[in-house]
């Protein structure tokens, strides 16, 4: 890009950042909010924090994410003095890496304006989905969005796939696959389309060479991951949690008939650009229509297993940028007369509600009231709770919240009791050792109820240490058991 392109488009990158700071206003992690930070997000959150305290990820905290999710919080936190707006900061980054790359992407289908309305619009599709932020997707977005351009840009502009590009497309899919496995599907799916193109064109070097060249990158990529862990003991325990768990014991739910893949489907998609995308394909079966359809096939595949967490569609949004490239392009060449005023009629009509919604958001993450997501304490409670914590009980002292709300040990300053900070549904790791390290380490104070989010499962009963070693502590939260330790 040369000085004088890149000068006509700086107005383009900086409404991105607008964007970009305007949605994540609406987190918990933004400076003065208010409300109480989500469940996947204290999970990753309080796991950096006492890795950087010394403990060892899957062997001393068990969770199911990919390695890299951690080591993005944990060099936030460290960076930014255990400030969580360092979190929110790379947030930011992230996001606006992304809307860049989705630009660049965007440019190979139609002209700036066009390409500047699509992104915008695409981006806007994350308020739907984004909750309290601090997502395993939402930090997958600018790797996803650098690999589609490589990819587009291979397939529409012939741009050859040198040694550095297929160094990046092969570090981006590893950053994503440490995220978490699925979230690398658009490498499938492009790729298969490029194998096909290879053989049918009889491209049999260029095939060779690209593979050998990615699988040496990816191995390279991979083995500071492996080698980390093999050196602190932990190799077993990450691959566990990471991949069997994942593919073999998180909790399934029914395939294409889950509520949460339609609203996924009708949030992220909006049904006009999946439709659209479609009928690109069936118009003109080219090369980068077709890996287009393909990279969508494999992302809803991959998107299905989240159920009714519509988060998981936050991978589809890259791909929306081609296309409402392609619908904003059909105005700006088929109507010659009023097509700017058509253009920006179109783009508010893709925008308003989600720009209206995300205000709302923002101005309630700021009152006293906060955002109330499902199943995420009101700054009310959680305030009540940290008070009757501090109140009784020691810096120094452990204690352990019965279900998945780890937002309680950030906002009160205490330790787990247990390995098991969030109760991890499901891992036969849990229903062997959770019960067992609770009487070991006999916590300090004990939180179930409703407050705790707590999963009704006989797995981890704790009754008969409660009533032996425990006394029912009096508190005015509605919902809410609280144990003491007895003297």
């Amino acid at each position: 890009m040369n000085k004088r392109i890149f000068k006509a488009e700086i107005f383009f990158y900086i409404a991105f950042l607008f964007v970009c700071v305007f949605i994540l206003l609406r987190s918990p992690l933004a400076p003065f909010a208010k409300s109480t930070n989500g469940v996947d997000s204290s999970v990753f959150i309080y796991s950096a924090q006492q890795i950087l305290k010394g403990q060892i990820m899957y062997k001393d905290i068990v969770d199911h994410k990919g390695p890299f999710l951690y080591l993005i919080d944990v060099v936030a936190l460290f960076i930014f003095n255990g400030k969580y707006i360092g979190i929110w900061i790379f947030e930011i980054v992230s996001l606006f890496t992304a809307s860049i790359m989705m630009y660049k992407t965007a440019r190979f289908f139609a002209g700036k304006i066009t390409s500047f309305f699509a992104v915008v619009a695409a981006v806007f599709s994350l308020v739907q989905l984004l909750d309290g932020g601090n997502y395993t997707e939402e930090w997958a977005l600018p790797f996803i969005s650098i690999a589609m351009y490589i990819f587009i840009a291979y397939l529409k502009d012939n741009k050859p796939l040198s040694i550095v590009r297929l160094a990046i497309l092969s570090l981006t899919f590893v950053l994503t696959f440490m995220l978490r496995a699925n979230l690398a599907a658009i490498w499938a799916g492009f790729g298969i389309v490029l194998l096909v193109k290879w053989i049918v064109e009889k491209k049999q070097k260029e095939l060779i060479r690209s593979v050998l060249f990615i699988i040496l990158f990816v191995l390279l990529f991979l083995s500071p991951f492996f080698l980390y862990f093999y050196s602190k003991g932990a190799l077993s325990d990450a691959v566990y949690l990471v991949f069997k768990y994942n593919m073999f014991e998180y909790p399934k739910r029914p395939f294409l008939i889950n509520v949460g893949i339609l609203a996924g489907l009708y949030y992220c998609l909006s049904i006009i650009p999946l439709a659209i995308a479609i009928y690109m394909f069936l118009c003109d079966k080219t090369m980068i229509n077709i890996s287009v359809i393909m990279a969508l096939i494999f992302t809803t595949l991959s998107c299905s297993i989240g159920g009714h967490f519509v988060h998981y569609y936050m991978i589809f949004i890259p791909l929306l940028v081609i296309p409402y490239s392609y619908i904003f392009s059909i105005i700006k060449d088929n109507f010659a007369k009023a097509k700017y005023i058509l253009l920006f009629i179109l783009f508010i009509f893709f925008i308003y509600d989600p720009a209206i919604t995300n205000l709302k958001y923002v101005v309630y993450n700021y009152s006293e009231k906060g955002l109330s997501w499902p199943g995420i304490l009101t700054p009310q409670i959680r305030e009540a709770l940290k008070n009757i914590i501090i109140q009784n009980t020691q810096p120094e002292d452990k204690i352990l919240v019965r279900g998945n709300q780890v937002a309680v040990y950030l906002y009160s300053g205490r330790s787990c009791a247990t390995r098991f900070p969030n109760s991890i549904g499901g891992s036969s790791l849990a229903k062997k050792y959770y019960v067992k390290e609770a009487e070991k380490a006999l916590p300090k104070m004990i939180i179930q109820g409703w407050v705790a989010n707590c999963y009704s499962t006989t797995d981890y009963n704790l009754d008969s240490l409660l009533n032996e070693k425990y006394q029912l502590l009096p508190t005015d939260i509605e919902g809410a058991e609280i144990w003491i330790l007895k003297e």
